[in-house]
Parts: structure tokens; sequence; C-alpha cells
């Protein structure tokens, strides 16, 4: 028996995306940063939409002693293209042994298929992802939350929101920290300063998923019925019957089509309405609203509907008081849901 230690795991190198949409205070950030640590040789990536990177020259200016590795993807997205770029990037930057990476995308950035590529092999041999952080331009949040999806997918995909931007409108300030704080699951808010952001802020730990919403996951294990069926654009049909219920269930591919929200309202309140109806429950992703979930129990006037950070997928989950719903039925519950979705 060998009585030599086992070897220490290597060390991961901790790593922060800061998100957020166009001048909202990104390079500030950062800048911030570089010039406020201590703790060894933070590593920078910095990603241009442009053909002409700026950001990265102002980052290499901001380190207090000069010193910051900064690497630069100009006239791309770095969240695209299976993150090729980013991984060959990342990868000559961690050869140089930073204690920290930072990234900041593009304020065009598509931030979950970033994280997904960071926390996959062989990215993720190298790199722990900390928690994303989003920068809030409380001036103009309204208007971009209402009219940019992109943005909404920034605030779905963070951990932390820093509300920077505060001294242009106060009562902006204020119903932006409302609504930060009504999110669901919970985010970490904070106040910046041009920027600036406490810094034990990128120690925060990245949001679990949510769990699934399949209300009779419990139940699939007990004695019944239980059938599937994939249509060809991947999403798959689960029909099953024990215990007295009926359960229909419908599971959309990731990067599914989004949804119409009136049209999905009327597919929801058709479905409340059907006959033995006991519960329906939905996550869906809703090109003006972002992640919703949908609940209705019978004895609900009218259910509830609010937002959520994000979904894994869009999926519905309903249960039936009574025997198994002829095909018919099921069929035309589904096709609700279907015509529900836009169609570009």
């Amino acid at each position: 028996m060998s009585h030599f230690p086992a070897p220490a795991a290597p060390r991961r190198t901790p790593c922060n995306i800061i998100t957020g949409p166009l001048g909202a205070g990104k390079s500030s950030a950062i800048v911030n940063l570089l010039a406020n640590h201590s703790d060894g040789n933070w590593a920078v990536l910095v990603n241009e939409i442009g053909d002409v990177g700026i950001d990265g020259a102002i980052a290499k200016s901001s380190g207090a002693d000069g010193s910051a590795m900064v690497a630069e993807i100009a006239g791309g997205c770095i969240c695209c293209a299976n993150g090729v770029a980013a991984t060959v990037t990342i990868t000559r930057l961690l050869r140089r042994k930073p204690s920290r990476l930072l990234i900041e995308p593009s304020g065009l950035g598509h931030i979950d298929e970033l994280a997904e590529v960071l926390c996959k092999a062989p990215l993720s041999n190298a790199l722990e992802l900390r928690g994303l952080i989003c920068i809030i331009a409380c001036d103009r949040h309204a208007r971009l939350w209402e009219a940019g999806e992109n943005y909404r997918d920034m605030v779905h995909a963070s951990d932390v929101l820093v509300l920077n931007r505060r001294d242009v409108d106060e009562a902006k300030t204020v119903d932006v920290e409302h609504w930060a704080r009504e999110l669901y699951p919970p985010k970490a808010v904070r106040a910046g300063t041009r920027g600036a952001f406490a810094p034990d802020l990128l120690e925060v730990k990245r949001l679990e998923p949510l769990p699934d919403h399949d209300d009779c996951d419990e139940d699939e294990n007990r004695a019944g019925s239980r059938s599937t069926w994939t249509h060809v654009d991947g999403v798959v049909r689960t029909v099953a019957a024990r215990d007295g219920h009926a359960f229909v269930g419908l599971r959309w591919p990731k990067n599914s089509r989004p949804f119409d929200d009136a049209a999905l309202a009327a597919a929801c309140a058709a479905t409340v309405a059907l006959p033995g109806l006991e519960r329906f429950k939905g996550v869906f992703y809703v090109k003006t609203r972002g992640w919703v979930l949908v609940q209705w129990v019978r004895g609900d006037a009218a259910g509830t509907s609010e937002p959520i950070s994000r979904s894994a997928d869009a999926r519905l989950q309903t249960i039936f008081a009574g025997p198994p719903l002829p095909p018919a039925a099921v069929a035309a519950l589904e096709q609700r849901f279907f015509a529900a979705q836009l169609t570009a």
C-alpha cells in the first residue's frame, strides 16, 4: 500500500463573464477591477462586434502596473460558431497562468452559449465559472427590456445585476431596482457607480439550474400506462394514465422557436377550460417577456404567470381527473401550443 499522498487536483482559474447592453458600463467596470485588485495577474478577454477593437486597448492600459494580460476578438461574436474562437483564445491566455479571467462579450453577445462552452471540457478542466454579472443601464432599461430579446437573455442568464447609470434618472432607478428584486429565481442586486462595483461580487456562485417542472416525475415509476412520441421538430409528447388520472406533457427542444404572448395566453386559457383538468403548469420563452412560468390549479380563478430567470427548455404538464384522453383531444391540446409559437 502506498503511503504517498494523492496529488492535489490542479487549481482551476476563476472566471467571470461581465455582460450588459451596449454602453451600460462594462468597460468601466473592468477598468476599475484591473486597477484595484491585488491578487496576482488577471487576464481579460474582450469581444468587439466591430472590426476595430477599442476595449482591448483600454483594458491593456488599466492594470495597476500595466501588466494585465489582454486578448481581443474583433469582428464577430465569441459566443457563436461553437465557441471555437473563445476556446482557442482562452487556452492561450491560460498558458500564462492568470489568477483570474474576466470575459467581456459584446453588448450583442449570446451569454448562455458562451457559459455553456466554458462549462464543458476542455475549458472546464482549467476554468471555474463563477457568477455572471450583468451591468444594467437604469436610464435605458425599460426600452431595452421591451424591445431587446438579446437583453432579456443577458438578464436571465446572469447571477448578479449591477444597477449603473443611476444618476441619470432617479425615478427610473427606483423602478429598475423594484423590477430586479422581483425576478425569480432571485438574483444578487447591487448598485454600481460609473460601472464600478464591489469586487466581492466576483465570488458569487452560479445560480443552480431550475428544477424540472414535470408534476408527474414522482409518479412515472408507479404502475400505469405511459407512452412517448417525438415529433419531427423534436417536441416530445408524453401521455400517461395512473391512479385515476390522465397526464399529458410536452417538452420542446432547446432553442426552439419562442412563443407569441397573446397566442400563448389564448392557448393556456383554452387548456384550463378543458373538462376534468386539475392542474396545468408550463414554462415558456415568450419573445416580448423572456421566460415565464404559468400555473393553474382547479379552483383558481385565473392562474398565475410570473417571470423566471431561465429554463433549460420550454415544457408543459397537464393533469386530468378520469380516464386517458382520446387521441384527438391530445392532438388538439398540443396543436394549440404549436400554433402559439412564432413562425420565424
